[in-house]
């Protein structure tokens, strides 16, 4: 029912669990025990073990239920129902009877899924009625097409699993790992009518009854055996069915791997037409010429590389081997050279044929050029046949796999160093004629080796250890088939490997047993020498006495007894019987003295047929009754092997097949190479049919009436004055005939041929309108000619495309061809909404402009440098541009640009804007925006400081920042990161104590904008950061703060707080500024001080100015407030006091002083200027230069208070008064005195919204506009920058806005 059972449990305390722990060490003798706190052992501890009995059955009794496919054991009902019997069990775990209810059943539902009874019969009914679902991702959807591995399964719907052949789930398997496919198997399968088998089992759990209490309890009952099935049993069936079917899959791919392997090794040696003996004649260079000489020729697929042809004796040692530089040469080349230099290497062969008389001639199978080589040689054997009346040689093609691998071995390498690669690879081919079984044991002598060589496609998704076991026994099957010859071994040095093989000895014991023998300069003349000179134990001699043969022919000076059966497969412990068969079958006489069982077993051997009289059934029945068990297959073994000693058992040699050759020159299968394939070939040239007499009889040239001359009707060249001319193109055979078609090459160098009428799907004239010579098509194969090494192609759309499916492979036949139609549309809509272009394309010359979309304007970007820029059209309409840099890998700044005075929708506008700021063309916008940003976002990837952190990724830097802060609990860690999340943007992360901080640094055209200020260099901000990293954050409200604001203190008890003033006729946003400004004052000022803090905060004219305060009662209240928090004043200003509370807090509503005096009215009014800070106070975060003109913080007195260098008189000082003051009172009046200054003439006042204040213990000040006359041109607020001394932008930025800070807790004081 999907349901999940939440439980409260409690946890224990550490300490309790340390001293557990402890008693636990303590005990050392005692094991630790599991400890269980899943799911039903909590609801085992809380007690509802009694309510999971009341269900009526046990597992038990529904397993054989599940067994015997009825109800064998009725329900049992319980009298409650299951909400009124739930009450009983409600504890703190499970608060309410539906918790109850639910723990109840996932302990009934753990219960039946652990019996084992329930588990065989739901498991086996699993395994039979499973089907599998696949359908695509949308990766898989894009990537499998009909030349992927998947393309056959790409979409299947309930597809039994006992109907998967092969290796096709290992396939679904691997295509859902790659991201391609998502199966899923299920009981029902997917969509399913029937019914489910959900529904066939319920009702051997149901008590058949219609009262309301059974029909309450079977609810209950289907909900356990819902949850038991689809959250329990079928997950798991489902892991273990999988886990079988790749298993599955797996072991057959390595049972056609060692298939693959057998049909290499069950191959017997070459065995000529005429019997290979040892000859009387003598041939030069060879000591002995017993057994089969091979000559190998091996070539390479580069033409200017020369071949090699190599002769190899008996024993497989090289006799003789010559370099053929021109061999792959043709015959007939056009140059004369290229002839001689070829029939030069004929001669050669020739004479190496003649002087080694080799019994079989063999070539690699490298590529089609093979077959040249076959015919060459072919040619050389033929010309001696005639010539010097050599017997007949046979020429074989033999697949160079082998070779190819072997020739660059370590082994071969260092046992013919001096050899060249290809000569190596003749030696190879020329063994393996030989015997195959000892060639392909030399890729035994490192383990990984035989892994090279190319067994199954999907052979790496096997595990090696495995695959490598399953060959090697392959190996031993073959080896011991056969026997070794130890002595050979010995002698031959490439013939070593397979002693290894010999069941009981292994590569250590063979390797022993060779070692002995050479040292002690001997041979193994007997099977008993094995445990007599080499100390072999007795069982390893009875495990591989039986596969070490012995050559008796051979032994024929030695001075030991020769035992004949030491030359057979007969086991020693078998040899009595094999004595006693022979002398039954010559009737000899047991009982007499001259009686010779030795000398009866070689006449038997030379007249064998004498054995098929042996009754052995009898035989073995006397044997049985003596006590050897049965032996009746061991008996027909030895009258078989007595017939013929060590025969070899394996098929002889033969030519390849047609289709074999095929395989092996193309390197192609029928898997990968078949009718329908799409394949990419290379024109050739055009074919032609030359027209016969008839034709030419019944030609009928034609005339052009517009260029006067005559056209060829075959070859369609219209080229002949005269008619006469047409005559003789015929005549002098000059006319190739009526083109056909396109002659092709495929890669693997088989020839293609598209005819005409195959090229495109309108009619085409002549082949040559539409291809020419080396250019690339892509094809279809129609038709394969396997003996011809020849395709027929075509390339028309329409047979490429194959909507019809003709040419496609054949899909499963649980295809779903519904969703694959449905999928089909969905691409298409979408394909054609991703086609609408969202943005209009532009007609617009620059280098970095492309009409791109967001997405290509990335992709593009991901090749390109830091620092590149991307201009594009803009979906926000054709009056915008997009400007797309690269801030860092993976990071790129989207930035609008606005476009004004534009001719048309499609041009560059004249102007174009970035938020406020005016440029003329792009490439101001580049040098002036860009690059500036650019450069700076280098200084601080550069900086030691930074780190990527997977694009600014919070969770990661503070795992930095608490790895280097338990380095240095002293210290404060800090580093900075560029941000995916925000483009353009910087995180600065630091951690004071416990956790981590991040905030915001912009990047701008100016500097490094951090908490409202411009800095201009890294140094600069870092230096300024590390300064003031303590100060409130402009824009966040700071909370855990202990002491009150300074600017705020406690009002005496009988002080009325400041009200909200409601004053008819004035402006409500004068009234939000007038109650911010109120807010902020202290309770003990006057009523004067309160008027010139009014008119500071708005900017309006007074009596009084910003510059009078130092001398006034309000400047001595707040002069002393500065004192206290550690700022010196200007010179010669000595008049502060404390406020009562002097913790110093800059708040966000302070108003600020500026240095300039407000002008009175009638005076006039011009712009202020600014002095600039001196070099001397860059890098000093607390110094102020008074002399400047620069006013710090309210009250601060200064030097210079106006531009003009006027300093305006003091007001004397007033008491301040020691009562409260009625704020709302001092506001009207106030608003009363500028409404008659009004009535008088002056200028309406203007209320200013103060700046946010900057992030330090002090407060700086503002710049004050003054009142611009209607002559004086309104200049705008340019932006300050920062050099070690803080400066206030003119113009605030929201707290909201690029300075937000990243506050993840609470600040630490």
């Amino acid at each position: 029912d999907g349901e999940e059972v939440e439980v409260e449990v409690e946890v224990e305390g550490e300490e309790e669990e340390e001293e557990e722990e402890e008693e636990e060490e303590g005990d050392s003798a005692q094991l630790k025990q599991a400890s269980r706190r899943d799911m039903y052992s909590i609801c085992e501890f809380a007690g509802l073990g009694g309510l999971a009995k009341k269900f009526g059955l046990t597992p038990e009794q529904f397993g054989e239920n599940l067994r015997d496919n009825y109800q064998r054991h009725e329900t049992d009902q319980y009298p409650a129902e299951p909400n009124d019997l739930s009450k009983e069990f409600v504890c703190s775990q499970f608060p309410s009877e539906e918790k109850v209810l639910q723990g109840a059943r996932h302990m009934v539902a753990m219960q039946l899924s652990r019996e084992p009874l329930v588990r065989q019969c739901i498991r086996q009914t699993y395994f039979e009625r499973a089907k599998v679902s696949s359908k695509p991702t949308k990766k898989g959807r894009k990537e499998i097409d009909e030349m992927h591995y998947g393309y056959t399964f790409k979409y299947l719907k309930n597809k039994p699993v006992k109907d998967l052949t092969g290796d096709q789930f290992l396939k679904m398997t691997i295509a859902e790992d790659e991201g391609l496919l998502k199966t899923h198997i299920s009981i029902d399968g997917e969509g399913q009518s029937t019914q489910s088998y959900f529904e066939e089992i319920k009702q051997l759990y149901y008590r058949d009854e219609f009262s309301h209490l059974v029909q309450e309890w079977n609810t209950q009952r289907t909900m356990v055996l819902e949850r038991m099935l689809k959250f329990i049993l079928y997950p798991q069936m489902e892991k273990e069915l999988r886990s079988k079917l790749v298993q599955e899959a797996k072991d057959g791919i390595i049972k056609s791997c060692c298939r693959k392997l057998y049909n290499w090794l069950k191959v017997a040696p070459y065995q000529p037409e005429q019997q290979v003996e040892e000859e009387d004649e003598y041939i030069e260079g060879m000591g002995s010429t017993k057994g089969l000489r091979v000559m190998g020729v091996a070539y390479s697929s580069e033409w200017d590389t020369a071949s090699f042809a190599a002769v190899v004796d008996g024993e497989g040692d090289v006799v003789d081997f010559l370099r053929l530089a021109h061999l792959m040469k043709r015959r007939n080349a056009y140059r004369e050279q290229d002839r001689e230099n070829k029939l030069g290497d004929m001669e050669a062969i020739k004479r190496l044929i003649l002087n080694k008389k080799p019994h079989v001639i063999v070539i690699g199978a490298e590529n089609r050029d093979a077959q040249s080589v076959i015919d060459d040689v072919k040619l050389c054997v033929k010309e001696l046949e005639e010539e010097e009346q050599l017997a007949p040689i046979a020429v074989e093609l033999l697949d160079n796999e082998l070779g190819r691998f072997i020739m660059n071995s370590p082994r071969a390498e260092a046992e013919h160093r001096d050899y060249p690669p290809l000569l190596r690879q003749a030696l190879s081919l020329a063994r393996r004629m030989q015997d195959p079984l000892i060639e392909f044991s030399q890729l035994c002598v490192n383990n990984e080796d035989l892994l090279c060589l190319r067994f199954h496609p999907l052979q790496e998704q096997v595990n090696k250890e495995e695959l490598l076991h399953a060959l090697e026994l392959e190996f031993i099957n073959r080896v011991n088939e056969v026997g070794v010859d130890i002595n050979r071994c010995v002698a031959i040095i490439h013939t070593t490997t397979l002693a290894q093989f010999v069941c009981g000895l292994g590569p250590r014991k063979a390797a022993y047993i060779l070692k002995v023998l050479k040292q002690n300069n001997a041979r193994l003349e007997n099977r008993n020498q094995l445990v007599m000179m080499c100390h072999m134990g007795p069982k390893v001699f009875m495990n591989c006495a039986g596969f070490i043969k012995i050559d008796t022919k051979s032994l024929g000076d030695s001075e030991q007894y020769i035992e004949l059966l030491d030359g057979s497969r007969v086991h020693p412990e078998t040899y009595d019987w094999a004595r006693k068969m022979a002398v039954d079958a010559l009737e000899y006489d047991e009982s007499a003295e001259d009686a010779n069982p030795a000398a009866a077993l070689e006449e038997i051997l030379e007249t064998p047929e004498r054995l098929k009289d042996l009754d052995l059934d009898a035989f073995a029945e006397e044997l049985e009754r003596q006590g050897f068990g049965n032996k009746s297959i061991t008996l027909y073994d030895i009258r078989a092997e007595l017939n013929s000693m060590y025969k070899d058992l394996r098929t002889p040699f033969r030519s390849p097949t047609v289709e074999e050759k095929f395989n092996m020159l193309t390197k192609e299968t029928p898997e990968t190479f078949y009718i329908g394939k799409l394949v990419q070939c290379r024109v050739t040239g055009i074919a032609h049919r030359r027209p016969q007499g008839e034709q030419l009889d019944q030609a009928n040239p034609v005339r052009s009436e517009e260029t006067g001359l005559w056209r060829c009707p075959f070859c369609q060249q219209d080229s002949f004055p005269e008619l006469s001319e047409v005559w003789n193109h015929f005549d002098s055979s000059e006319c190739p005939g009526q083109a056909t078609g396109v002659l092709t090459r495929l890669d693997n160098g088989v020839s293609g041929f598209v005819p005409t009428k195959m090229i495109s799907d309108k009619h085409v004239k002549s082949p040559e309108e539409r291809v020419k010579p080396g250019m690339e098509l892509y094809t279809r194969i129609i038709k394969i000619d396997i003996e011809r090494f020849r395709v027929d192609l075509t390339c028309r759309s329409s047979d490429l495309s194959d909507q019809n499916g003709d040419y496609r492979p054949a899909r499963d036949l649980y295809y779903d061809h519904e969703t694959e139609e449905t999928d089909r549309k969905a691409d298409e809509e979408a394909k054609k909404k991703q086609a609408r272009t969202t943005y209009v394309k532009r007609v617009i010359v620059h280098p970095c402009f492309h009409n791109i979309s967001y997405k290509q304007a990335v992709k593009l970007m991901e090749s390109m440098d830091q620092g590149d820029v991307i201009v594009r059209p803009s979906s926000k309409g054709p009056d915008h541009l997009t400007v797309t840099w690269k801030v860092d890998d993976g990071i790129y700044q989207h930035i609008d640009v606005r476009e004004e005075g534009k001719e048309n929708a499609f041009s560059l506008g004249q102007s174009l804007w970035i938020n406020n700021e005016e440029f003329e063309d792009l490439d101001e916008i580049i040098a002036r925006h860009i690059q500036p940003m650019a450069s700076f976002v280098r200084d601080l990837t550069n900086h030691k400081y930074y780190q990527a952190a997977d694009g600014g990724k919070r969770e990661v830097i503070e795992k930095i920042l608490h790895v280097e802060k338990k380095k240095a609990p002293s210290k404060i860690p800090y580093l900075i990161s560029a941000s995916k999340e925000d483009p353009g943007k910087f995180l600065l992360c630091y951690q004071p104590k416990t956790s981590a901080r991040h905030e915001f640094v912009t990047v701008t055209p100016d500097g490094f904008r951090f908490r409202q200020l411009i800095h201009h260099s890294v140094n600069a901000l870092f230096r300024w950061f590390k300064e003031h990293f303590r100060d409130p954050i402009p824009g966040a409200t700071p909370v855990n703060v202990r002491h009150r604001t300074p600017m705020a203190p406690s009002r005496p008890e009988n002080t009325p707080a400041p009200s909200g003033i409601n004053l008819p006729g004035v402006d409500p946003a004068q009234l939000s500024q007038l109650q911010k400004a109120i807010s902020a004052f202290p309770s003990n000022l006057s009523t004067q001080q309160v008027f010139n803090a009014l008119a500071a905060a708005t900017s309006q004219g007074s009596s009084a100015t910003p510059a009078q305060w130092g001398s006034q009662g309000y400047s001595q209240n707040q002069g002393q407030y500065h004192t206290g928090a550690g700022y010196s004043g200007a010179a010669g200003s000595s008049s502060y006091q404390t406020f009562a509370n002097p913790t110093p807090m800059a708040t966000p509503m302070m108003t600020p002083a500026y240095p300039s005096a407000t002008p009175a009215q009638g005076q006039p009014q011009s712009t202020p200027r600014y002095q600039p800070t001196p070099q001397s106070s860059w890098g000093h975060g607390h110094g102020h230069s008074h002399g400047q003109g620069h006013g710090h913080g309210h009250g601060h007195a200064a030097a210079s208070a106006s531009t003009s260098g006027n300093t305006p008189a003091r007001a004397p000082p007033r008491p301040s008064t020691s009562a409260g003051t009625d704020w709302g009172k001092a506001a009207l009046q106030w608003v009363q005195q500028q409404q008659r200054n009004k009535q008088r003439g002056g200028d309406t006042p203007k209320i200013r919204t103060p700046g946010h204040h900057t992030p330090s213990h002090h407060t700086p000040s503002h710049r004050t506009p003054s009142h611009r006359t209607p002559t004086h041109r309104a200049t705008m607020s340019l932006s300050p920058m920062v050099e070690g001394t803080p400066m206030i932008e003119s113009t605030p930025i929201s707290a909201m806005g690029d300075a937000t800070p990243l506050i993840d807790e609470p600040q630490e004081t």
